[in-house]
């Protein structure tokens, strides 16, 4: 192989693979399914699929998140068409932006969840991204406690999380490993769903 073609096929196999992993994204009916990682470009993709229809409900399922900006630019599209959102398993980090942008907002059954936390470059928090998303959050959930949130968007390291449920709230450190409940809170007091 000549030196030439090494690295042409080394970013053929990158972009296969970026690709690959990309968010999973299909419409039935008046409803945006999306799962899976937010890997950037799936923004561009709702725009177009509202554009041709009608869409009323974004459901988001099991997705650990990933590109902040493009969970900040879902969940102003969908506040921006009025779109309701709804959460079918787990839908963390950029995801969590997403569903906020809901006009409406569930989790569907007792098990799904929403986890919450700051924006972080490898392991680490972006302490100047933390004033973006504490100003975020209220335009789009005015009733959220702010307490929490300043906890939530303060968790120094991408392992930490606060996950809320329909009947229970918990901070967890080393992924779920490690968790605490935090008392008396679930999606609702803690101002995120709207029903």
């Amino acid at each position: 192989m000549t030196n030439m073609l090494k690295p042409m096929i080394a970013l053929l196999m990158v972009l296969f693979c970026q690709s690959s992993a990309a968010m999973d994204i299909s419409v039935v009916g008046t409803t945006v399914r999306l799962s899976g990682p937010v890997v950037g470009g799936e923004c561009d993709k709702l725009k177009q699929i509202i554009s041709e229809t009608k869409i009323e409900l974004v459901v988001l399922s099991n997705s650990n998140g990933g590109n902040a900006n493009t969970g900040y630019c879902i969940g102003e599209t969908i506040r921006k068409n009025k779109i309701s959102t709804s959460i079918e398993g787990f839908c963390l980090s950029s995801c969590s932006r997403m569903w906020l942008g809901g006009v409406t907002r569930k989790l569907e059954g007792d098990d799904s969840t929403v986890g919450l936390h700051g924006n972080y470059k490898g392991v680490h928090l972006i302490e100047e991204s933390t004033a973006r998303l504490r100003a975020w959050i209220p335009r789009f959930a005015p009733d959220v406690d702010v307490e929490l949130m300043n906890r939530w968007t303060a968790l120094f390291y991408n392992k930490e999380m606060m996950y809320f449920y329909n009947k229970r709230a918990a901070l967890c450190r080393n992924g779920r490993n490690e968790c605490s409940n935090i008392k008396d809170k679930n999606v609702f007091n803690a101002g995120l769903a709207t029903k």
